[in-house]
């Protein structure tokens, strides 16, 4: 019987200890399970960048251009490339006539007909001009005799000269010397004729650049109507693009007379009319002052600076002067664009890793000796999945309800998921 209870007594002593065993190693395990999760939890480290506001746009391009009409009638052969930049008087093209010259012929007719009529009115003015300068000679003599006849009493001689000085007067003053062809000259109407016998003479017409630019064989009719001028009429109401034709002349295409073959831009200085929806959104924005847009595929980032501003009620149109990188847009007339409020450069970390400590935001953070700690952030926007916090001072603190404190570095290991995340965890 003793034997059996000093065995039982055993078993159960043997068990205490067992569960006594068993619940410190539960105990153990977990409190190590929320550091092993936080030692696999992952970290990103923060980034630099730069968080741009920006506002959509319909953004019109308005350029100095000069187009370049056909002369004659034929067949259109490009000399130089789409979009090549060239200096003046460099050749762009040649249009190789047909046998349609009629118009040719009729216009050196008329500017014939023109010299003929213009040299028998010189003539006939030449003429006049002579005996207009005997008449004033006779008129003088005519003064000085009456004068001498006045001082000598003959006061009867004094009235018949009178009476002919009248005549002559009355004579001079019905010569009439007018050149029936205003603005015309014989030496400009003489090199006309000079032109068209040559282009007669010779087929094929080359064409020039009448100033430095970039060369386009691409037309779409705004070339004279959105011009480098009167910026204060570019109002929202009246940039719309209306039913244009946007033809590319290529080689050996069929030339009209006075079709346009291709234009000239001034690739120095271009405009941007851009039509704002809402005026609030740029109500900071004056004349005089720099504005960055983004256009284009690629995304370029242009400067310029404001020359006109015109509200209609909540909507308007901002105009900007640009010199640079027109290369790039020559082709575009009407383009979807971003116009640039600010940039702002900070630290870009995930949105998620952020959490709320004491009524403070901020990230919880790996540091050196492995121990978890709580960093504060000051949020500057947000983009998508990512948020943008104040890079701080230049000793990385921030100031958090008027104190200085310490915020992330560019080294600092942000904590991505925080759920298993306490600060002052020793981690591994």
């Amino acid at each position: 019987m003793a034997y059996e209870r000093i065995k039982k007594q055993k078993k159960r002593r043997k068990l205490f200890r067992g569960i006594i065993i068993s619940s410190i190693f539960i105990f153990i395990l977990f409190r190590s399970v929320p550091s092993i999760l936080a030692n696999n939890s992952k970290t990103v480290l923060p980034e630099k960048g730069t968080l741009i506001d920006t506002i959509s746009a319909q953004g019109f391009l308005i350029k100095n251009e000069t187009v370049v009409k056909s002369k004659n009638v034929g067949q259109l052969e490009r000399i130089t490339t789409e979009g090549d930049r060239l200096p003046a008087g460099q050749e762009i093209a040649i249009v190789k006539s047909n046998d349609e010259n009629s118009h040719l012929i009729q216009e050196l007719e008329l500017v014939e007909s023109s010299i003929d009529a213009l040299k028998k009115t010189q003539n006939e003015a030449k003429i006049i001009l002579d005996e207009k300068t005997k008449i004033e000679d006779l008129k003088v003599s005519l003064v000085d005799e009456i004068q001498n006849n006045i001082s000598t009493g003959n006061f009867q001689e004094i009235y018949l000269l009178k009476e002919q000085l009248a005549l002559y007067h009355e004579k001079s003053e019905g010569m009439p010397f007018t050149n029936t062809l205003v603005g015309q000259s014989l030496e400009k109407l003489e090199g006309k004729k000079e032109e068209i016998l040559s282009i007669l003479e010779n087929n094929n017409i080359k064409y020039y650049s009448p100033h430095g630019g970039i060369v386009s064989f691409q037309i779409d009719g705004y070339e004279e109507i959105f011009l480098p001028k009167d910026f204060d009429n570019y109002t929202y109401d009246k940039l719309v693009l209306k039913s244009k034709t946007n033809e590319k002349n290529k080689d050996n295409v069929n030339v009209t007379l006075n079709m346009p073959i291709c234009k000239i831009i001034d690739n120095f200085e271009w405009y941007m009319a851009m039509k704002v929806e809402n005026m609030k959104e740029v109500e900071d924005f004056e004349v005089g002052n720099s504005i960055t847009v983004i256009l284009g595929k690629d995304k370029h980032e242009i400067r310029g600076r404001i020359i006109a501003i015109n509200e209609t009620d909540e909507k308007g149109v901002i105009v900007a002067k640009f010199n640079t990188m027109l290369h790039e847009f020559y082709d575009l007339r009407v383009s979807h664009i971003q116009i640039i409020k600010s940039k702002k450069e900070g630290y870009k970390i995930p949105t998620k890793a952020i959490v709320e400590n004491d009524s403070v935001k901020g990230v919880y953070i790996k540091d050196k000796s492995g121990i978890v700690k709580f960093r504060p952030v000051n949020i500057i926007g947000e983009d998508s999945n990512y948020t943008y916090v104040d890079i701080g001072d230049n000793k990385g603190n921030i100031k958090i309800k008027d104190e200085l404190v310490k915020t992330i570095t560019l080294f600092d290991e942000i904590f991505v998921n925080t759920n298993n995340i306490k600060e002052g965890q020793i981690l591994n």
